[in-house]
């Protein structure tokens, strides 16, 4: 005979202090680890179909913004209301190719942003790994920008540039653009789960940070400007992995994989400050 008066095994959440508090999420990050990637991919192809199983156009609008973007971009040169010299290169290629990187390093930024909202409801109902919300996020970043950048293959096509062999590092660019991204959307999560104004305040620093990026115009010669351009940690992979693919451009290598090692640094250091905080998260945003 069934006992209906077991009671359930009831888990309560405590919050660690100190040094203890590192360490507890440093083993729990490798022990979780395959059961955090394993939901991390049952979350994504849900938030993927729920995301367009109504849109009319579906996966097009992966498409649309940055097509978008460059046919304005390519008007205003063309009817010379802005004049924007790039070389020999074709100003709609070298365009499409600025922002698809672009897309990847901004799609990776949102995608952490948007890790409590979307998860908010079951936070504190139901018990798993947090850091699957950050895999299921560095999902949605690759999807939004992966796609978007099969763009470049027809370019590359119409425009009749093969590419060549330093072509094969394009990737290693894109990744690294992925990467910081990831790392500085993260970063701003603890904070920004607490005050709005901090998920404001990023959508309006990359709408400023599109302009001080060579996004749509070449790297300056000039050296002063150059540096300065230069302090933009995004600078340096984007347009790098530009001239890979299309060339044209300076390349920056060992700014790139500096960009690119600290990108790293900063995503697990995110990442363990994201584990270790959130049950404090939990609890204000419960309280």
């Amino acid at each position: 005979m069934q006992d209906n008066n077991r009671t359930l095994p009831v888990r309560v959440i405590t919050p660690h202090a100190g040094l203890e508090a590192f360490t507890d999420a440093i083993r729990s990050l490798v022990r979780d680890f395959p059961q955090s990637r394993a939901l991390a991919w049952r979350m994504l192809l849900r938030d993927t179909r729920a995301m367009y199983r109504q849109s009319l156009l579906g996966y097009v609008w992966l498409f649309l913004p940055p097509l978008a973007t460059v046919l304005v971009w390519v008007l205003l040169n063309s009817s010379s209301l802005v004049n924007i010299e790039v070389g020999t290169v074709p100003y709609p290629l070298f365009v499409i190719t600025g922002t698809v990187l672009w897309t990847a390093f901004n799609a990776s930024v949102m995608a952490m942003q948007e890790i409590m909202g979307s998860a908010r409801s079951m936070l504190s109902k139901v018990n798993f790994p947090h850091e699957a919300l950050i895999m299921t996020a560095f999902g949605k970043a690759l999807l939004n920008s992966v796609i978007p950048a099969l763009l470049l293959v027809p370019a590359l096509i119409v425009y009749g540039i093969p590419p060549g062999l330093p072509a094969l590092l394009f990737p290693l660019g894109f990744l690294t653009l992925l990467l910081l991204g990831c790392a500085l959307g993260l970063l701003f999560v603890p904070i920004g789960a607490l005050y709005g104004d901090v998920g404001r305040a990023i959508q309006m620093g990359l709408r400023f940070g599109f302009f001080v990026t060579p996004v749509i115009y070449a790297m300056p010669e000039s050296a002063l400007t150059r540096t300065l351009l230069l302090w933009n940690p995004v600078s340096a992979p984007l347009v790098s992995s530009r001239s890979w693919l299309i060339g044209g451009e300076s390349v920056f290598v060992w700014e790139t994989v500096l960009v690119g090692l600290i990108s790293i640094f900063l995503l697990a250091i995110a990442t363990l400050v994201f584990k270790v905080v959130m049950p404090h998260l939990i609890e204000r945003l419960n309280a």
